[in-house]
């Protein structure tokens, strides 16, 4: 396909969010659809869900967040953060109507533009091809993925090794110093945002220090010191999903955080492939499970 006649490229303004919202929803229904996979239903909840995240974007990192304009209407939006040194691309979408026309790859030259050239970076991908082969040539090295999901039988959880606690607000400073020697830059205003749609998890028993964020079942975040603390915090969001009665969902597992594996398949899990990770400048820090939306 031809780029179309007019498209702008442009920062992310107030006025965006709510088409860029819906921009999001619907790339992600038409590739969930190309997978043969179950299509979300959208309900209210969701849309607002996704227009607080392209707000704390908004907010937060101005200058990552972007949108390409098609005859006037808003068909791309670009999401990346920046703390301290790493930079990760949150969001990277184009309207299926216009997709391979190097929309996809204009927005990711504008997100790039406020990475610092030495420093860090990550992206999760999806499974398209397109988007692999965009990443790959960005400079980006890929590590393949796993996903876990499942119902967790009582009879096969194990109580934690080291001592896991619910967090609070009190706990961001922890996590922010967790963050610096995981990953090498703090979550900073990320952390309230994930506290805000679930429990915080967190293990601080002297040299074992770490954290987790959940929504429901799902497994949003896990940063750790060591592979130990990072396999305690995820036994516990296992318990946590058995609680609440739900499914039990842990993404963005890379070859390298084998005690993922490990304590998901003892916990019954079922692991399949998704999309892979790309990083620049370093490795998938072994004891972390990255967050699909805050990276």
């Amino acid at each position: 396909m031809d780029v179309p006649v007019e498209v702008l490229v442009r920062p992310l303004a107030v006025a965006d969010v709510e088409r860029a919202a819906r921009v999001q929803i619907e790339t992600f229904e038409e590739h969930d659809r190309r997978y043969g996979r179950p299509v979300s239903a959208l309900t209210p909840d969701r849309l607002v869900q996704q227009q607080r995240r392209v707000r704390h974007f908004l907010t937060h990192d101005p200058h990552g967040a972007w949108v390409a304009e098609v005859d006037g209407q808003v068909a791309g939006v670009a999401l990346a953060l920046k703390r301290a040194r790493l930079w990760g691309l949150s969001l990277l979408v184009v309207d299926p109507s216009v997709q391979s026309s190097g929309i996809g790859r204009r927005l990711l030259d504008a997100a790039l533009s406020y990475a610092d050239p030495g420093g860090v970076g990550v992206i999760l991908s999806s499974s398209d091809p397109r988007a692999m082969h965009r990443y790959a040539s960005a400079g980006f090295d890929l590590h393949p993925q796993v996903d876990a999901k499942g119902t967790v039988a009582a009879a096969r959880l194990r109580t934690p090794e080291l001592p896991v606690r619910e967090g609070t607000r009190a706990d961001f400073a922890l996590a922010d110093e967790v963050d610096e020697v995981v990953r090498g830059a703090p979550r900073g205003p990320d952390h309230e945002l994930l506290a805000s749609v679930g429990p915080m998890f967190v293990v601080d028993s002297g040299a074992d220090r770490g954290y987790a964020h959940l929504r429901g079942g799902r497994v949003l975040t896990i940063a750790a010191t060591d592979d130990a603390t990072a396999s305690a915090l995820l036994w516990r969001s296992l318990a946590h999903a058995r609680e609440l009665g739900e499914e039990a969902q842990v993404q963005h597992i890379a070859g390298n955080q084998q005690w993922a594996v490990q304590t998901a398949v003892q916990a019954g899990l079922s692991l399949a492939p998704s999309g892979p990770a790309f990083w620049r400048g370093c490795l998938p820090p072994a004891a972390y499970l990255p967050s699909g939306a805050y990276l």
